[in-house]
């Protein structure tokens, strides 16, 4: 046990010995940590990162703990890539690809964004209209389904849906921005879509807003449903 604990605390001391020898070269010939340049972000504030690099500004650029750094970084579900490189001089660039959020998620309580791959990303707080855009998921399970609905989707409808609802785990219910509810077939969202873009092609915007509820989930068929007469 002792000679274990001799080698270990020997290799500290040849270990900070070499560290101070590296701290001195650094400061004699400009190679200290001055500057950290982070790439243009959206979502994340810089300062979020660089607060992982500023108690190492004036140490030697060698010695900056990269791998911590990086665990850091990691824990970071707006970061879905990073790139952490020095110029061998006195700087830092930091490269970070951001995860991108496809949808926001109503578990009952909060409105959360996530993922392509369903995973929550942060909570939809006071930059709402920053993703005022994305269609919001609810019911069971419609976190997990909600990739596949979008997949399914016309690119032309994204921005027409407000909300998008999971039934029964197996068909989506699905509100437009303009307050009409369609009711999508089980099996093929592209013809639902399909036939309601006929269908508003042919009427006016005047009767549109007569419009509670469109019922697409037969086939071929359209059952309408028309608000009450105040």
């Amino acid at each position: 046990m002792f000679f274990i604990f001799y080698v270990a605390d020997k290799s500290n001391t040849i270990n900070k010995i070499f560290a101070n020898n590296i701290e001195k070269f650094s400061k004699n010939y400009g190679y200290s940590l001055t500057k950290v340049n982070i790439n243009k972000l959206i979502n994340i504030k810089p300062e979020e990162i660089e607060k992982y690099f500023t108690k190492y500004y004036g140490n030697s650029i060698f010695l900056i703990p990269i791998k911590e750094i990086s665990k850091n970084l990691h824990q970071n579900k707006w970061i879905k890539d990073f790139t952490i490189k020095n110029d061998y001089k006195n700087t830092i660039n930091v490269n970070i690809v951001e995860s991108i959020p496809i949808g926001i998620y109503f578990n009952g309580e909060d409105n959360l964004l996530f993922d392509k791959n369903g995973e929550v990303i942060d909570f939809v707080n006071s930059n709402y209209n920053l993703y005022s855009h994305l269609i919001i998921f609810e019911g069971n399970n419609s976190l997990f389904n909600a990739n596949i609905f979008l997949n399914s989707l016309p690119l032309l409808f994204r921005n027409e849906i407000k909300k998008a609802i999971f039934i029964n785990n197996r068909r989506w219910d699905v509100k437009l921005r303009n307050g009409i509810n369609i009711k999508l077939s089980e099996n093929n969202i592209l013809d639902s879509f399909n036939n309601y873009d006929k269908f508003y092609k042919n009427v006016s915007n005047q009767e549109l807003t007569e419009i509670e509820m469109i019922d697409l989930r037969i086939p071929k068929q359209i059952i309408l449903k028309f608000k009450a007469i105040k």
